[in-house]
């Protein structure tokens, strides 16, 4: 029996009675946290210590902490204007501050990448677990209650979807509906939130005795939104060369981060700019480098056909990349249905001979039953007006006739009158939650039902394994390509993603190595792993590719493609020696002849052997004046998809970026430089006042603004200065 609460203290205070003062709770990763529960039990145990509170959970989103003042003034009103009242979980900000009561304690297996690095507590709190494992970690960590936001119904009351987070919930709740059964207290809760869009599919769609708790408390808050991030030369080249090895008619997955979004962005420009595309490829010499991988394992045409995609995150990549008409080919939820239509037997547009076709695969009786018209109604190959009583087939006018078609004459009628003109109940997309932009809740929110439909909703179980349709996810995952980012290769194909040589953790496994295994087990598919060849450590440069690096997020066992800025080394199937060589060739050449010593030294190379010279030219400003060049003809933008920022902001975020860069001694002498130059600033007047600085009220206002402008004069804007 299902409770509903208007309350949030009132939910917390009758689950904390239930459950006698001992939550062990699960909440979803991302947007799917039930924050305003959440918050409530957080208050009621931090002012009662006979409460313990664990919280089991991966990626939480909060508002950044903010310690610098001119960061502030940029950042605070960007927020206010993407979260408006979005509310942060308040665990987040005791557990930056490292101050969470001794009663209350977080574990979580997803980080926000790179937040929490010199954090000692969340370091010791992280659960290193792949995606596909939370479930049963979360059993094993004892959770008794299961919570998540879910968007009501407009049309059904007690009705809701569960929205951005699928991917857990029917497991997690699986187990605890049978602690239940043997008598153990568990609590399910629903926060509802309409902000959330309503997300349709099996999974998704749930009715309120999935819950032992509703919460509505018709008050609902913003989403969290992440602005979007200017993708820079370096992530542009990543994301074009990558676009190669995506096949038409294909499977798609990508990750989170920039990279992916310059992947989208280059199979954007790919479909609809593709002599500028090819004109591209042409000046990066692909044909000389790398034709061999690319045109056996890629494409660089447009996509007739399309992809589907099947991934554990639904991002804003996805929706570009379905308005650009690219995400556009459909799976359907039936294994010899999508048998048939993978050997081309079948198209999309159903004709007389579909009929035959189906009895010939015995997917449907000749004397057709019950079973056989939901099928074919489902999937729109019958008319829904058509229906089925006493072995008969039923018209919309009322007439019938015999349903064995057997029959020459109701074989001929149900060609003629019953046939519907399209396959319906294709998705173009699984996947297990979602986050973004406010765009993407907004794009959400407005789709129209027919095009709601193609999207479905699932597990993390569905979207990261084969386990639970093998043949079904097979036939639809057709020339599958999962690509994720790490920030580190090993020489030897060793892939560093989650975390540091010293143990520290960054972000998480994830999917990662899910999607390597299942890469491993579809035909036709492959593991692509994209990563900068460098990285800026203070006032250095150094190489994220290396020889040799304590712990690995995937074993070299599991190598297959990798991609940097300076291209593609196919590492399948390949000897010690053949791994390094092509490693090499997308290496920095800064960086080349050390890791060519270590190789040697460590015999995995011949003494003699030499980087081909087609290779030992790749410095990062050679290519930039590709992408550089590109730009100014309208391609390969800064911000492909729109930018969350005014033109204003976006200076003074790189001038910022550019200061927080700056030696100490460098910024000594900015410093000095901004009250010793006397240059009109008439010219600054708009950086000024979006940061209010225009007229400084005290004297900490006024070195704000010598700094400010100072910095400014140093960075590239629109327009001269």
């Amino acid at each position: 029996m299902t409770n509903y609460f208007d309350n949030y203290d009132n939910t917390a205070q009758e689950i904390i009675r239930q459950l006698d003062k001992n939550i062990i709770i699960g909440i979803p990763v991302g947007l799917g946290k039930p924050i305003g529960f959440l918050n409530a039990l957080y208050r009621m145990a931090e002012a009662d210590s006979s409460i313990h509170l664990t919280i089991v959970t991966g990626l939480t989103l909060a508002r950044p902490f903010l310690r610098n003042e001119l960061e502030k003034r940029l950042v605070e009103p960007i927020l206010d204007r993407l979260l408006k009242d979005c509310e942060d979980p308040l665990y987040e900000r005791a557990r930056e501050l490292q101050k969470l009561p001794a009663n209350i304690n977080v574990i979580e297996f997803f980080l926000t990448p790179g937040k929490f690095v010199h954090n000692a507590y969340v370091q010791q709190n992280y659960i290193s677990s792949n995606y596909t494992d939370a479930v049963r970690d979360g059993i094993n960590l004892s959770i008794n209650v299961l919570a998540q936001q879910v968007a009501p119904s407009s049309t059904h009351s007690n009705f809701y979807s569960l929205s951005c987070n699928t991917d857990l919930f029917h497991d997690m709740r699986a187990h605890l509906k049978k602690l239940e059964d043997q008598g153990k207290k568990i609590a399910i809760v629903a926060e509802v939130n309409e902000n959330l869009p309503f997300m349709l599919g099996k999974s998704a769609e749930v009715d309120s005795s999935f819950f032992s708790t509703v919460i509505d408390t018709k008050n609902y808050r913003s989403l969290f939104a992440i602005p979007r991030e200017k993708l820079l030369a370096q992530d542009y080249l990543i994301g074009l060369y990558t676009s190669c090895l995506i096949k038409d008619d294909g499977c798609l997955q990508i990750g989170i981060g920039k990279l992916s979004n310059a992947l989208s962005a280059g199979l954007i420009f790919r479909h609809k700019e593709n002599k500028a595309y090819q004109d591209v490829l042409t000046k990066l010499k692909v044909q000389d480098k790398f034709w061999p991988v690319i045109s056996e394992w890629g494409e660089t045409g447009v996509f007739n056909k399309g992809l589907y995609a099947s991934t554990e995150m639904f991002s804003d990549e996805y929706m570009q990349l379905y308005f650009e008409g690219i995400l556009k080919k459909k799976v359907y939820d039936h294994t010899g249905l999508q048998k048939l239509l993978n050997a081309g037997m079948l198209s999309e547009v159903i004709t007389p001979d579909w009929i035959d076709a189906l009895i010939e695969s015995k997917i449907i009786k000749v004397k057709l039953r019950n079973s056989d018209i939901h099928f074919l109604k489902e999937f729109g190959i019958f008319k829904s007006t058509v229906g089925f009583k006493d072995n008969n087939l039923i018209l919309a006018s009322g007439e019938s006739f015999s349903a064995d078609l057997n029959i020459p004459d109701s074989k001929q009628r149900v060609t003629r009158e019953c046939l519907g003109e399209k396959l319906k109940s294709g998705k173009v997309m699984h996947a297990g939650f979602s986050f973004g932009s406010v765009d993407l809740y907004t794009q959400l929110h407005n789709l129209r039902a027919e095009q709601l439909q193609e999207i479905e909703m699932c597990s993390i179980a569905q979207t990261n394994t084969l386990s639970s349709s093998p043949t079904l996810l097979k036939l639809q995952r057709q020339k599958a390509r999962f690509v994720n980012s790490s920030i580190m290769l090993g020489l030897l194909g060793n892939v560093i993603s989650d975390g540091l040589s010293n143990g520290k953790e960054i972000s998480g496994v994830g999917g990662q190595h899910d999607f390597a295994i299942m890469a491993s087990e579809l035909e036709g598919a492959r593991f692509i792993i994209n990563c900068r060849s460098t990285r800026e450590m203070g006032h250095n440069t150094e190489s994220n590719i290396v020889w040799d690096y304590e712990g690995s997020t995937l074993p070299r066992y599991l190598r297959d493609i990798f991609v940097t800025e300076y291209g593609i080394a196919d590492c399948r199937s390949k000897t010690d020696a053949e791994i390094i060589k092509s490693i090499l060739n997308i290496t920095d050449s800064r960086f080349q002849d050390a890791l060519l010593k270590k190789a040697k030294k460590s015999g995995k190379l011949a003494q003699d052997y030499q980087i081909p010279d087609v290779y030992q030219n790749n410095y990062p400003e050679i290519f930039e004046k590709i992408i550089e060049d590109a730009q100014s003809k309208g391609y390969c933008k800064a911000y492909p998809y729109g930018s969350d920022l005014t033109q204003e902001e976006e200076v003074l975020a790189e001038a910022l970026l550019s200061l927080s860069k700056c030696s100490l001694p460098k910024l000594g002498v900015l410093i000095l430089g901004s009250f010793f130059r006397f240059q009109a600033s008439t010219n600054f007047d708009s950086y000024l006042q979006r940061m209010k600085l225009k007229h400084p009220r005290n004297i900490k206002d006024y070195f704000y603004k010598k700094l400010l402008i100072s910095v400014l004069r140093r960075s590239p804007m629109p327009g001269s200065i």
